[in-house]
């Protein structure tokens, strides 16, 4: 077989050399194209008007009354009447308020780097060995084994940036800050380094723990997630360990969404995202190293923008539109826009 496939080479030379050169040139462009594949940086410019599904925000709970449509959490209540501590320790009685405030946005990034929120600019370049090789598609083949992703965190209270609200004392202020970048953080990109955060990880790999996850995705697909179950993330997996590794890998949608579970309870862990409803945030918000589930609405604004129901942590899209829909292919990041429940006692003073 090698003295025939020579033989052509041995009477003329030529078609043996351009047929080689040929397959030099295709197997050259292919490789270029992968290349450029993987390094591209994809998003579009975030509409603060447009973007989000204004339906998340709802109900908005005034003195007991709600108004709109949705539903509250269980955990999330304020009395009618309210009493907080006011000047000099005397009793300060208000109007219970709650509701459900856009205040950050969260890239879920493939390409260590990339802003696709920004229109798919690069914020940070030379970090390309942190990109993600993993193909997140079932019928890709690797597709179960682990993914890498990088989180960057924006401040955005949308509320002040808008002026709206502007008589509600309780709304966060501020405006638009890059909070957080996971490519700088090496306990992000390290399981051992981020069982700093979570000795307790170890506790929650038995079966046992699993199974319990399932009735945490019952309760996320009916809208209520079951925040005792701190260790599960719905359908979207497990949150140990708390870095930019996942190993349940099936769509695209699933697998950016648990990174973002991951980042959210680790940012509580750290006391950097306070506990903003249920029974100790009746006045103010309080530090809790477990993170509550049920305080969080996500709403993806790229690439695919959703509406319908309120997506809360681990729940599929089934009652949003498009339904049963994740990423189109080749579109391997994900931009959402984070709204946060929200309780407040309404004081004169």
């Amino acid at each position: 077989m090698l003295v025939t496939a020579g033989f052509p080479a041995m009477a003329g030379g030529t078609p043996a050399s351009g047929s080689a050169s040929s397959t030099s040139s295709t197997a050259s462009k292919s490789s270029a194209s992968k290349k450029k594949k993987l390094k591209e940086c994809k998003g579009a410019v975030f509409d603060p008007i447009t973007d989000p599904d204004w339906n998340d925000m709802l109900p908005i709970t005034i003195a007991g009354i709600p108004l709109g449509g949705n539903h509250d959490p269980p955990l999330m209540y304020e009395p009618p009447v309210c009493v907080c501590p006011g000047a000099f320790g005397i009793p300060s009685y208000g109007i219970g308020i709650t509701y459900w405030q856009p205040t950050y946005i969260s890239e879920v990034e493939k390409i260590a780097g990339c802003s696709s929120s920004l229109g798919g600019s690069m914020l940070l370049k030379g970090y390309g060995k942190l990109n993600s090789g993993e193909a997140f598609y079932p019928y890709v083949t690797g597709a179960g084994r682990n993914s890498r992703l990088q989180l960057h965190w924006y401040d955005y209270p949308l509320f002040s940036m808008l002026q709206m609200f502007t008589n509600l004392g309780c709304k966060d202020g501020g405006g638009f800050n890059l909070a957080y970048v996971s490519e700088i953080d090496p306990t992000w990109q390290n399981d051992i380094w981020a069982g700093i955060f979570s000795p307790e990880s170890s506790l929650f790999a038995s079966l046992p723990a699993q199974f319990a996850c399932i009735v945490d995705s019952v309760g996320a697909i009916a809208g209520y997630p079951v925040d005792p179950l701190f260790w599960c993330a719905g359908t979207w997996g497990g949150i140990y360990p708390m870095s930019g590794n996942a190993a349940q890998s099936t769509t695209v949608f699933q697998i950016n969404n648990l990174v973002l579970a991951k980042f959210l309870a680790r940012q509580a862990r750290l006391g950097l995202a306070f506990e903003t409803i249920g029974p100790l945030a009746l006045c103010n918000s309080v530090p809790n190293p477990i993170w509550l589930k049920s305080q969080w609405r996500v709403d993806e604004v790229w690439p695919v923008v959703r509406r319908g129901a309120p997506l809360v942590i681990g729940a599929p899209p089934i009652l949003q539109w498009p339904p049963f829909f994740t990423n189109p292919p080749g579109e391997d990041s994900t931009v959402n826009l984070m709204f946060e429940g929200q309780q407040c006692c309404m004081r004169s003073y």
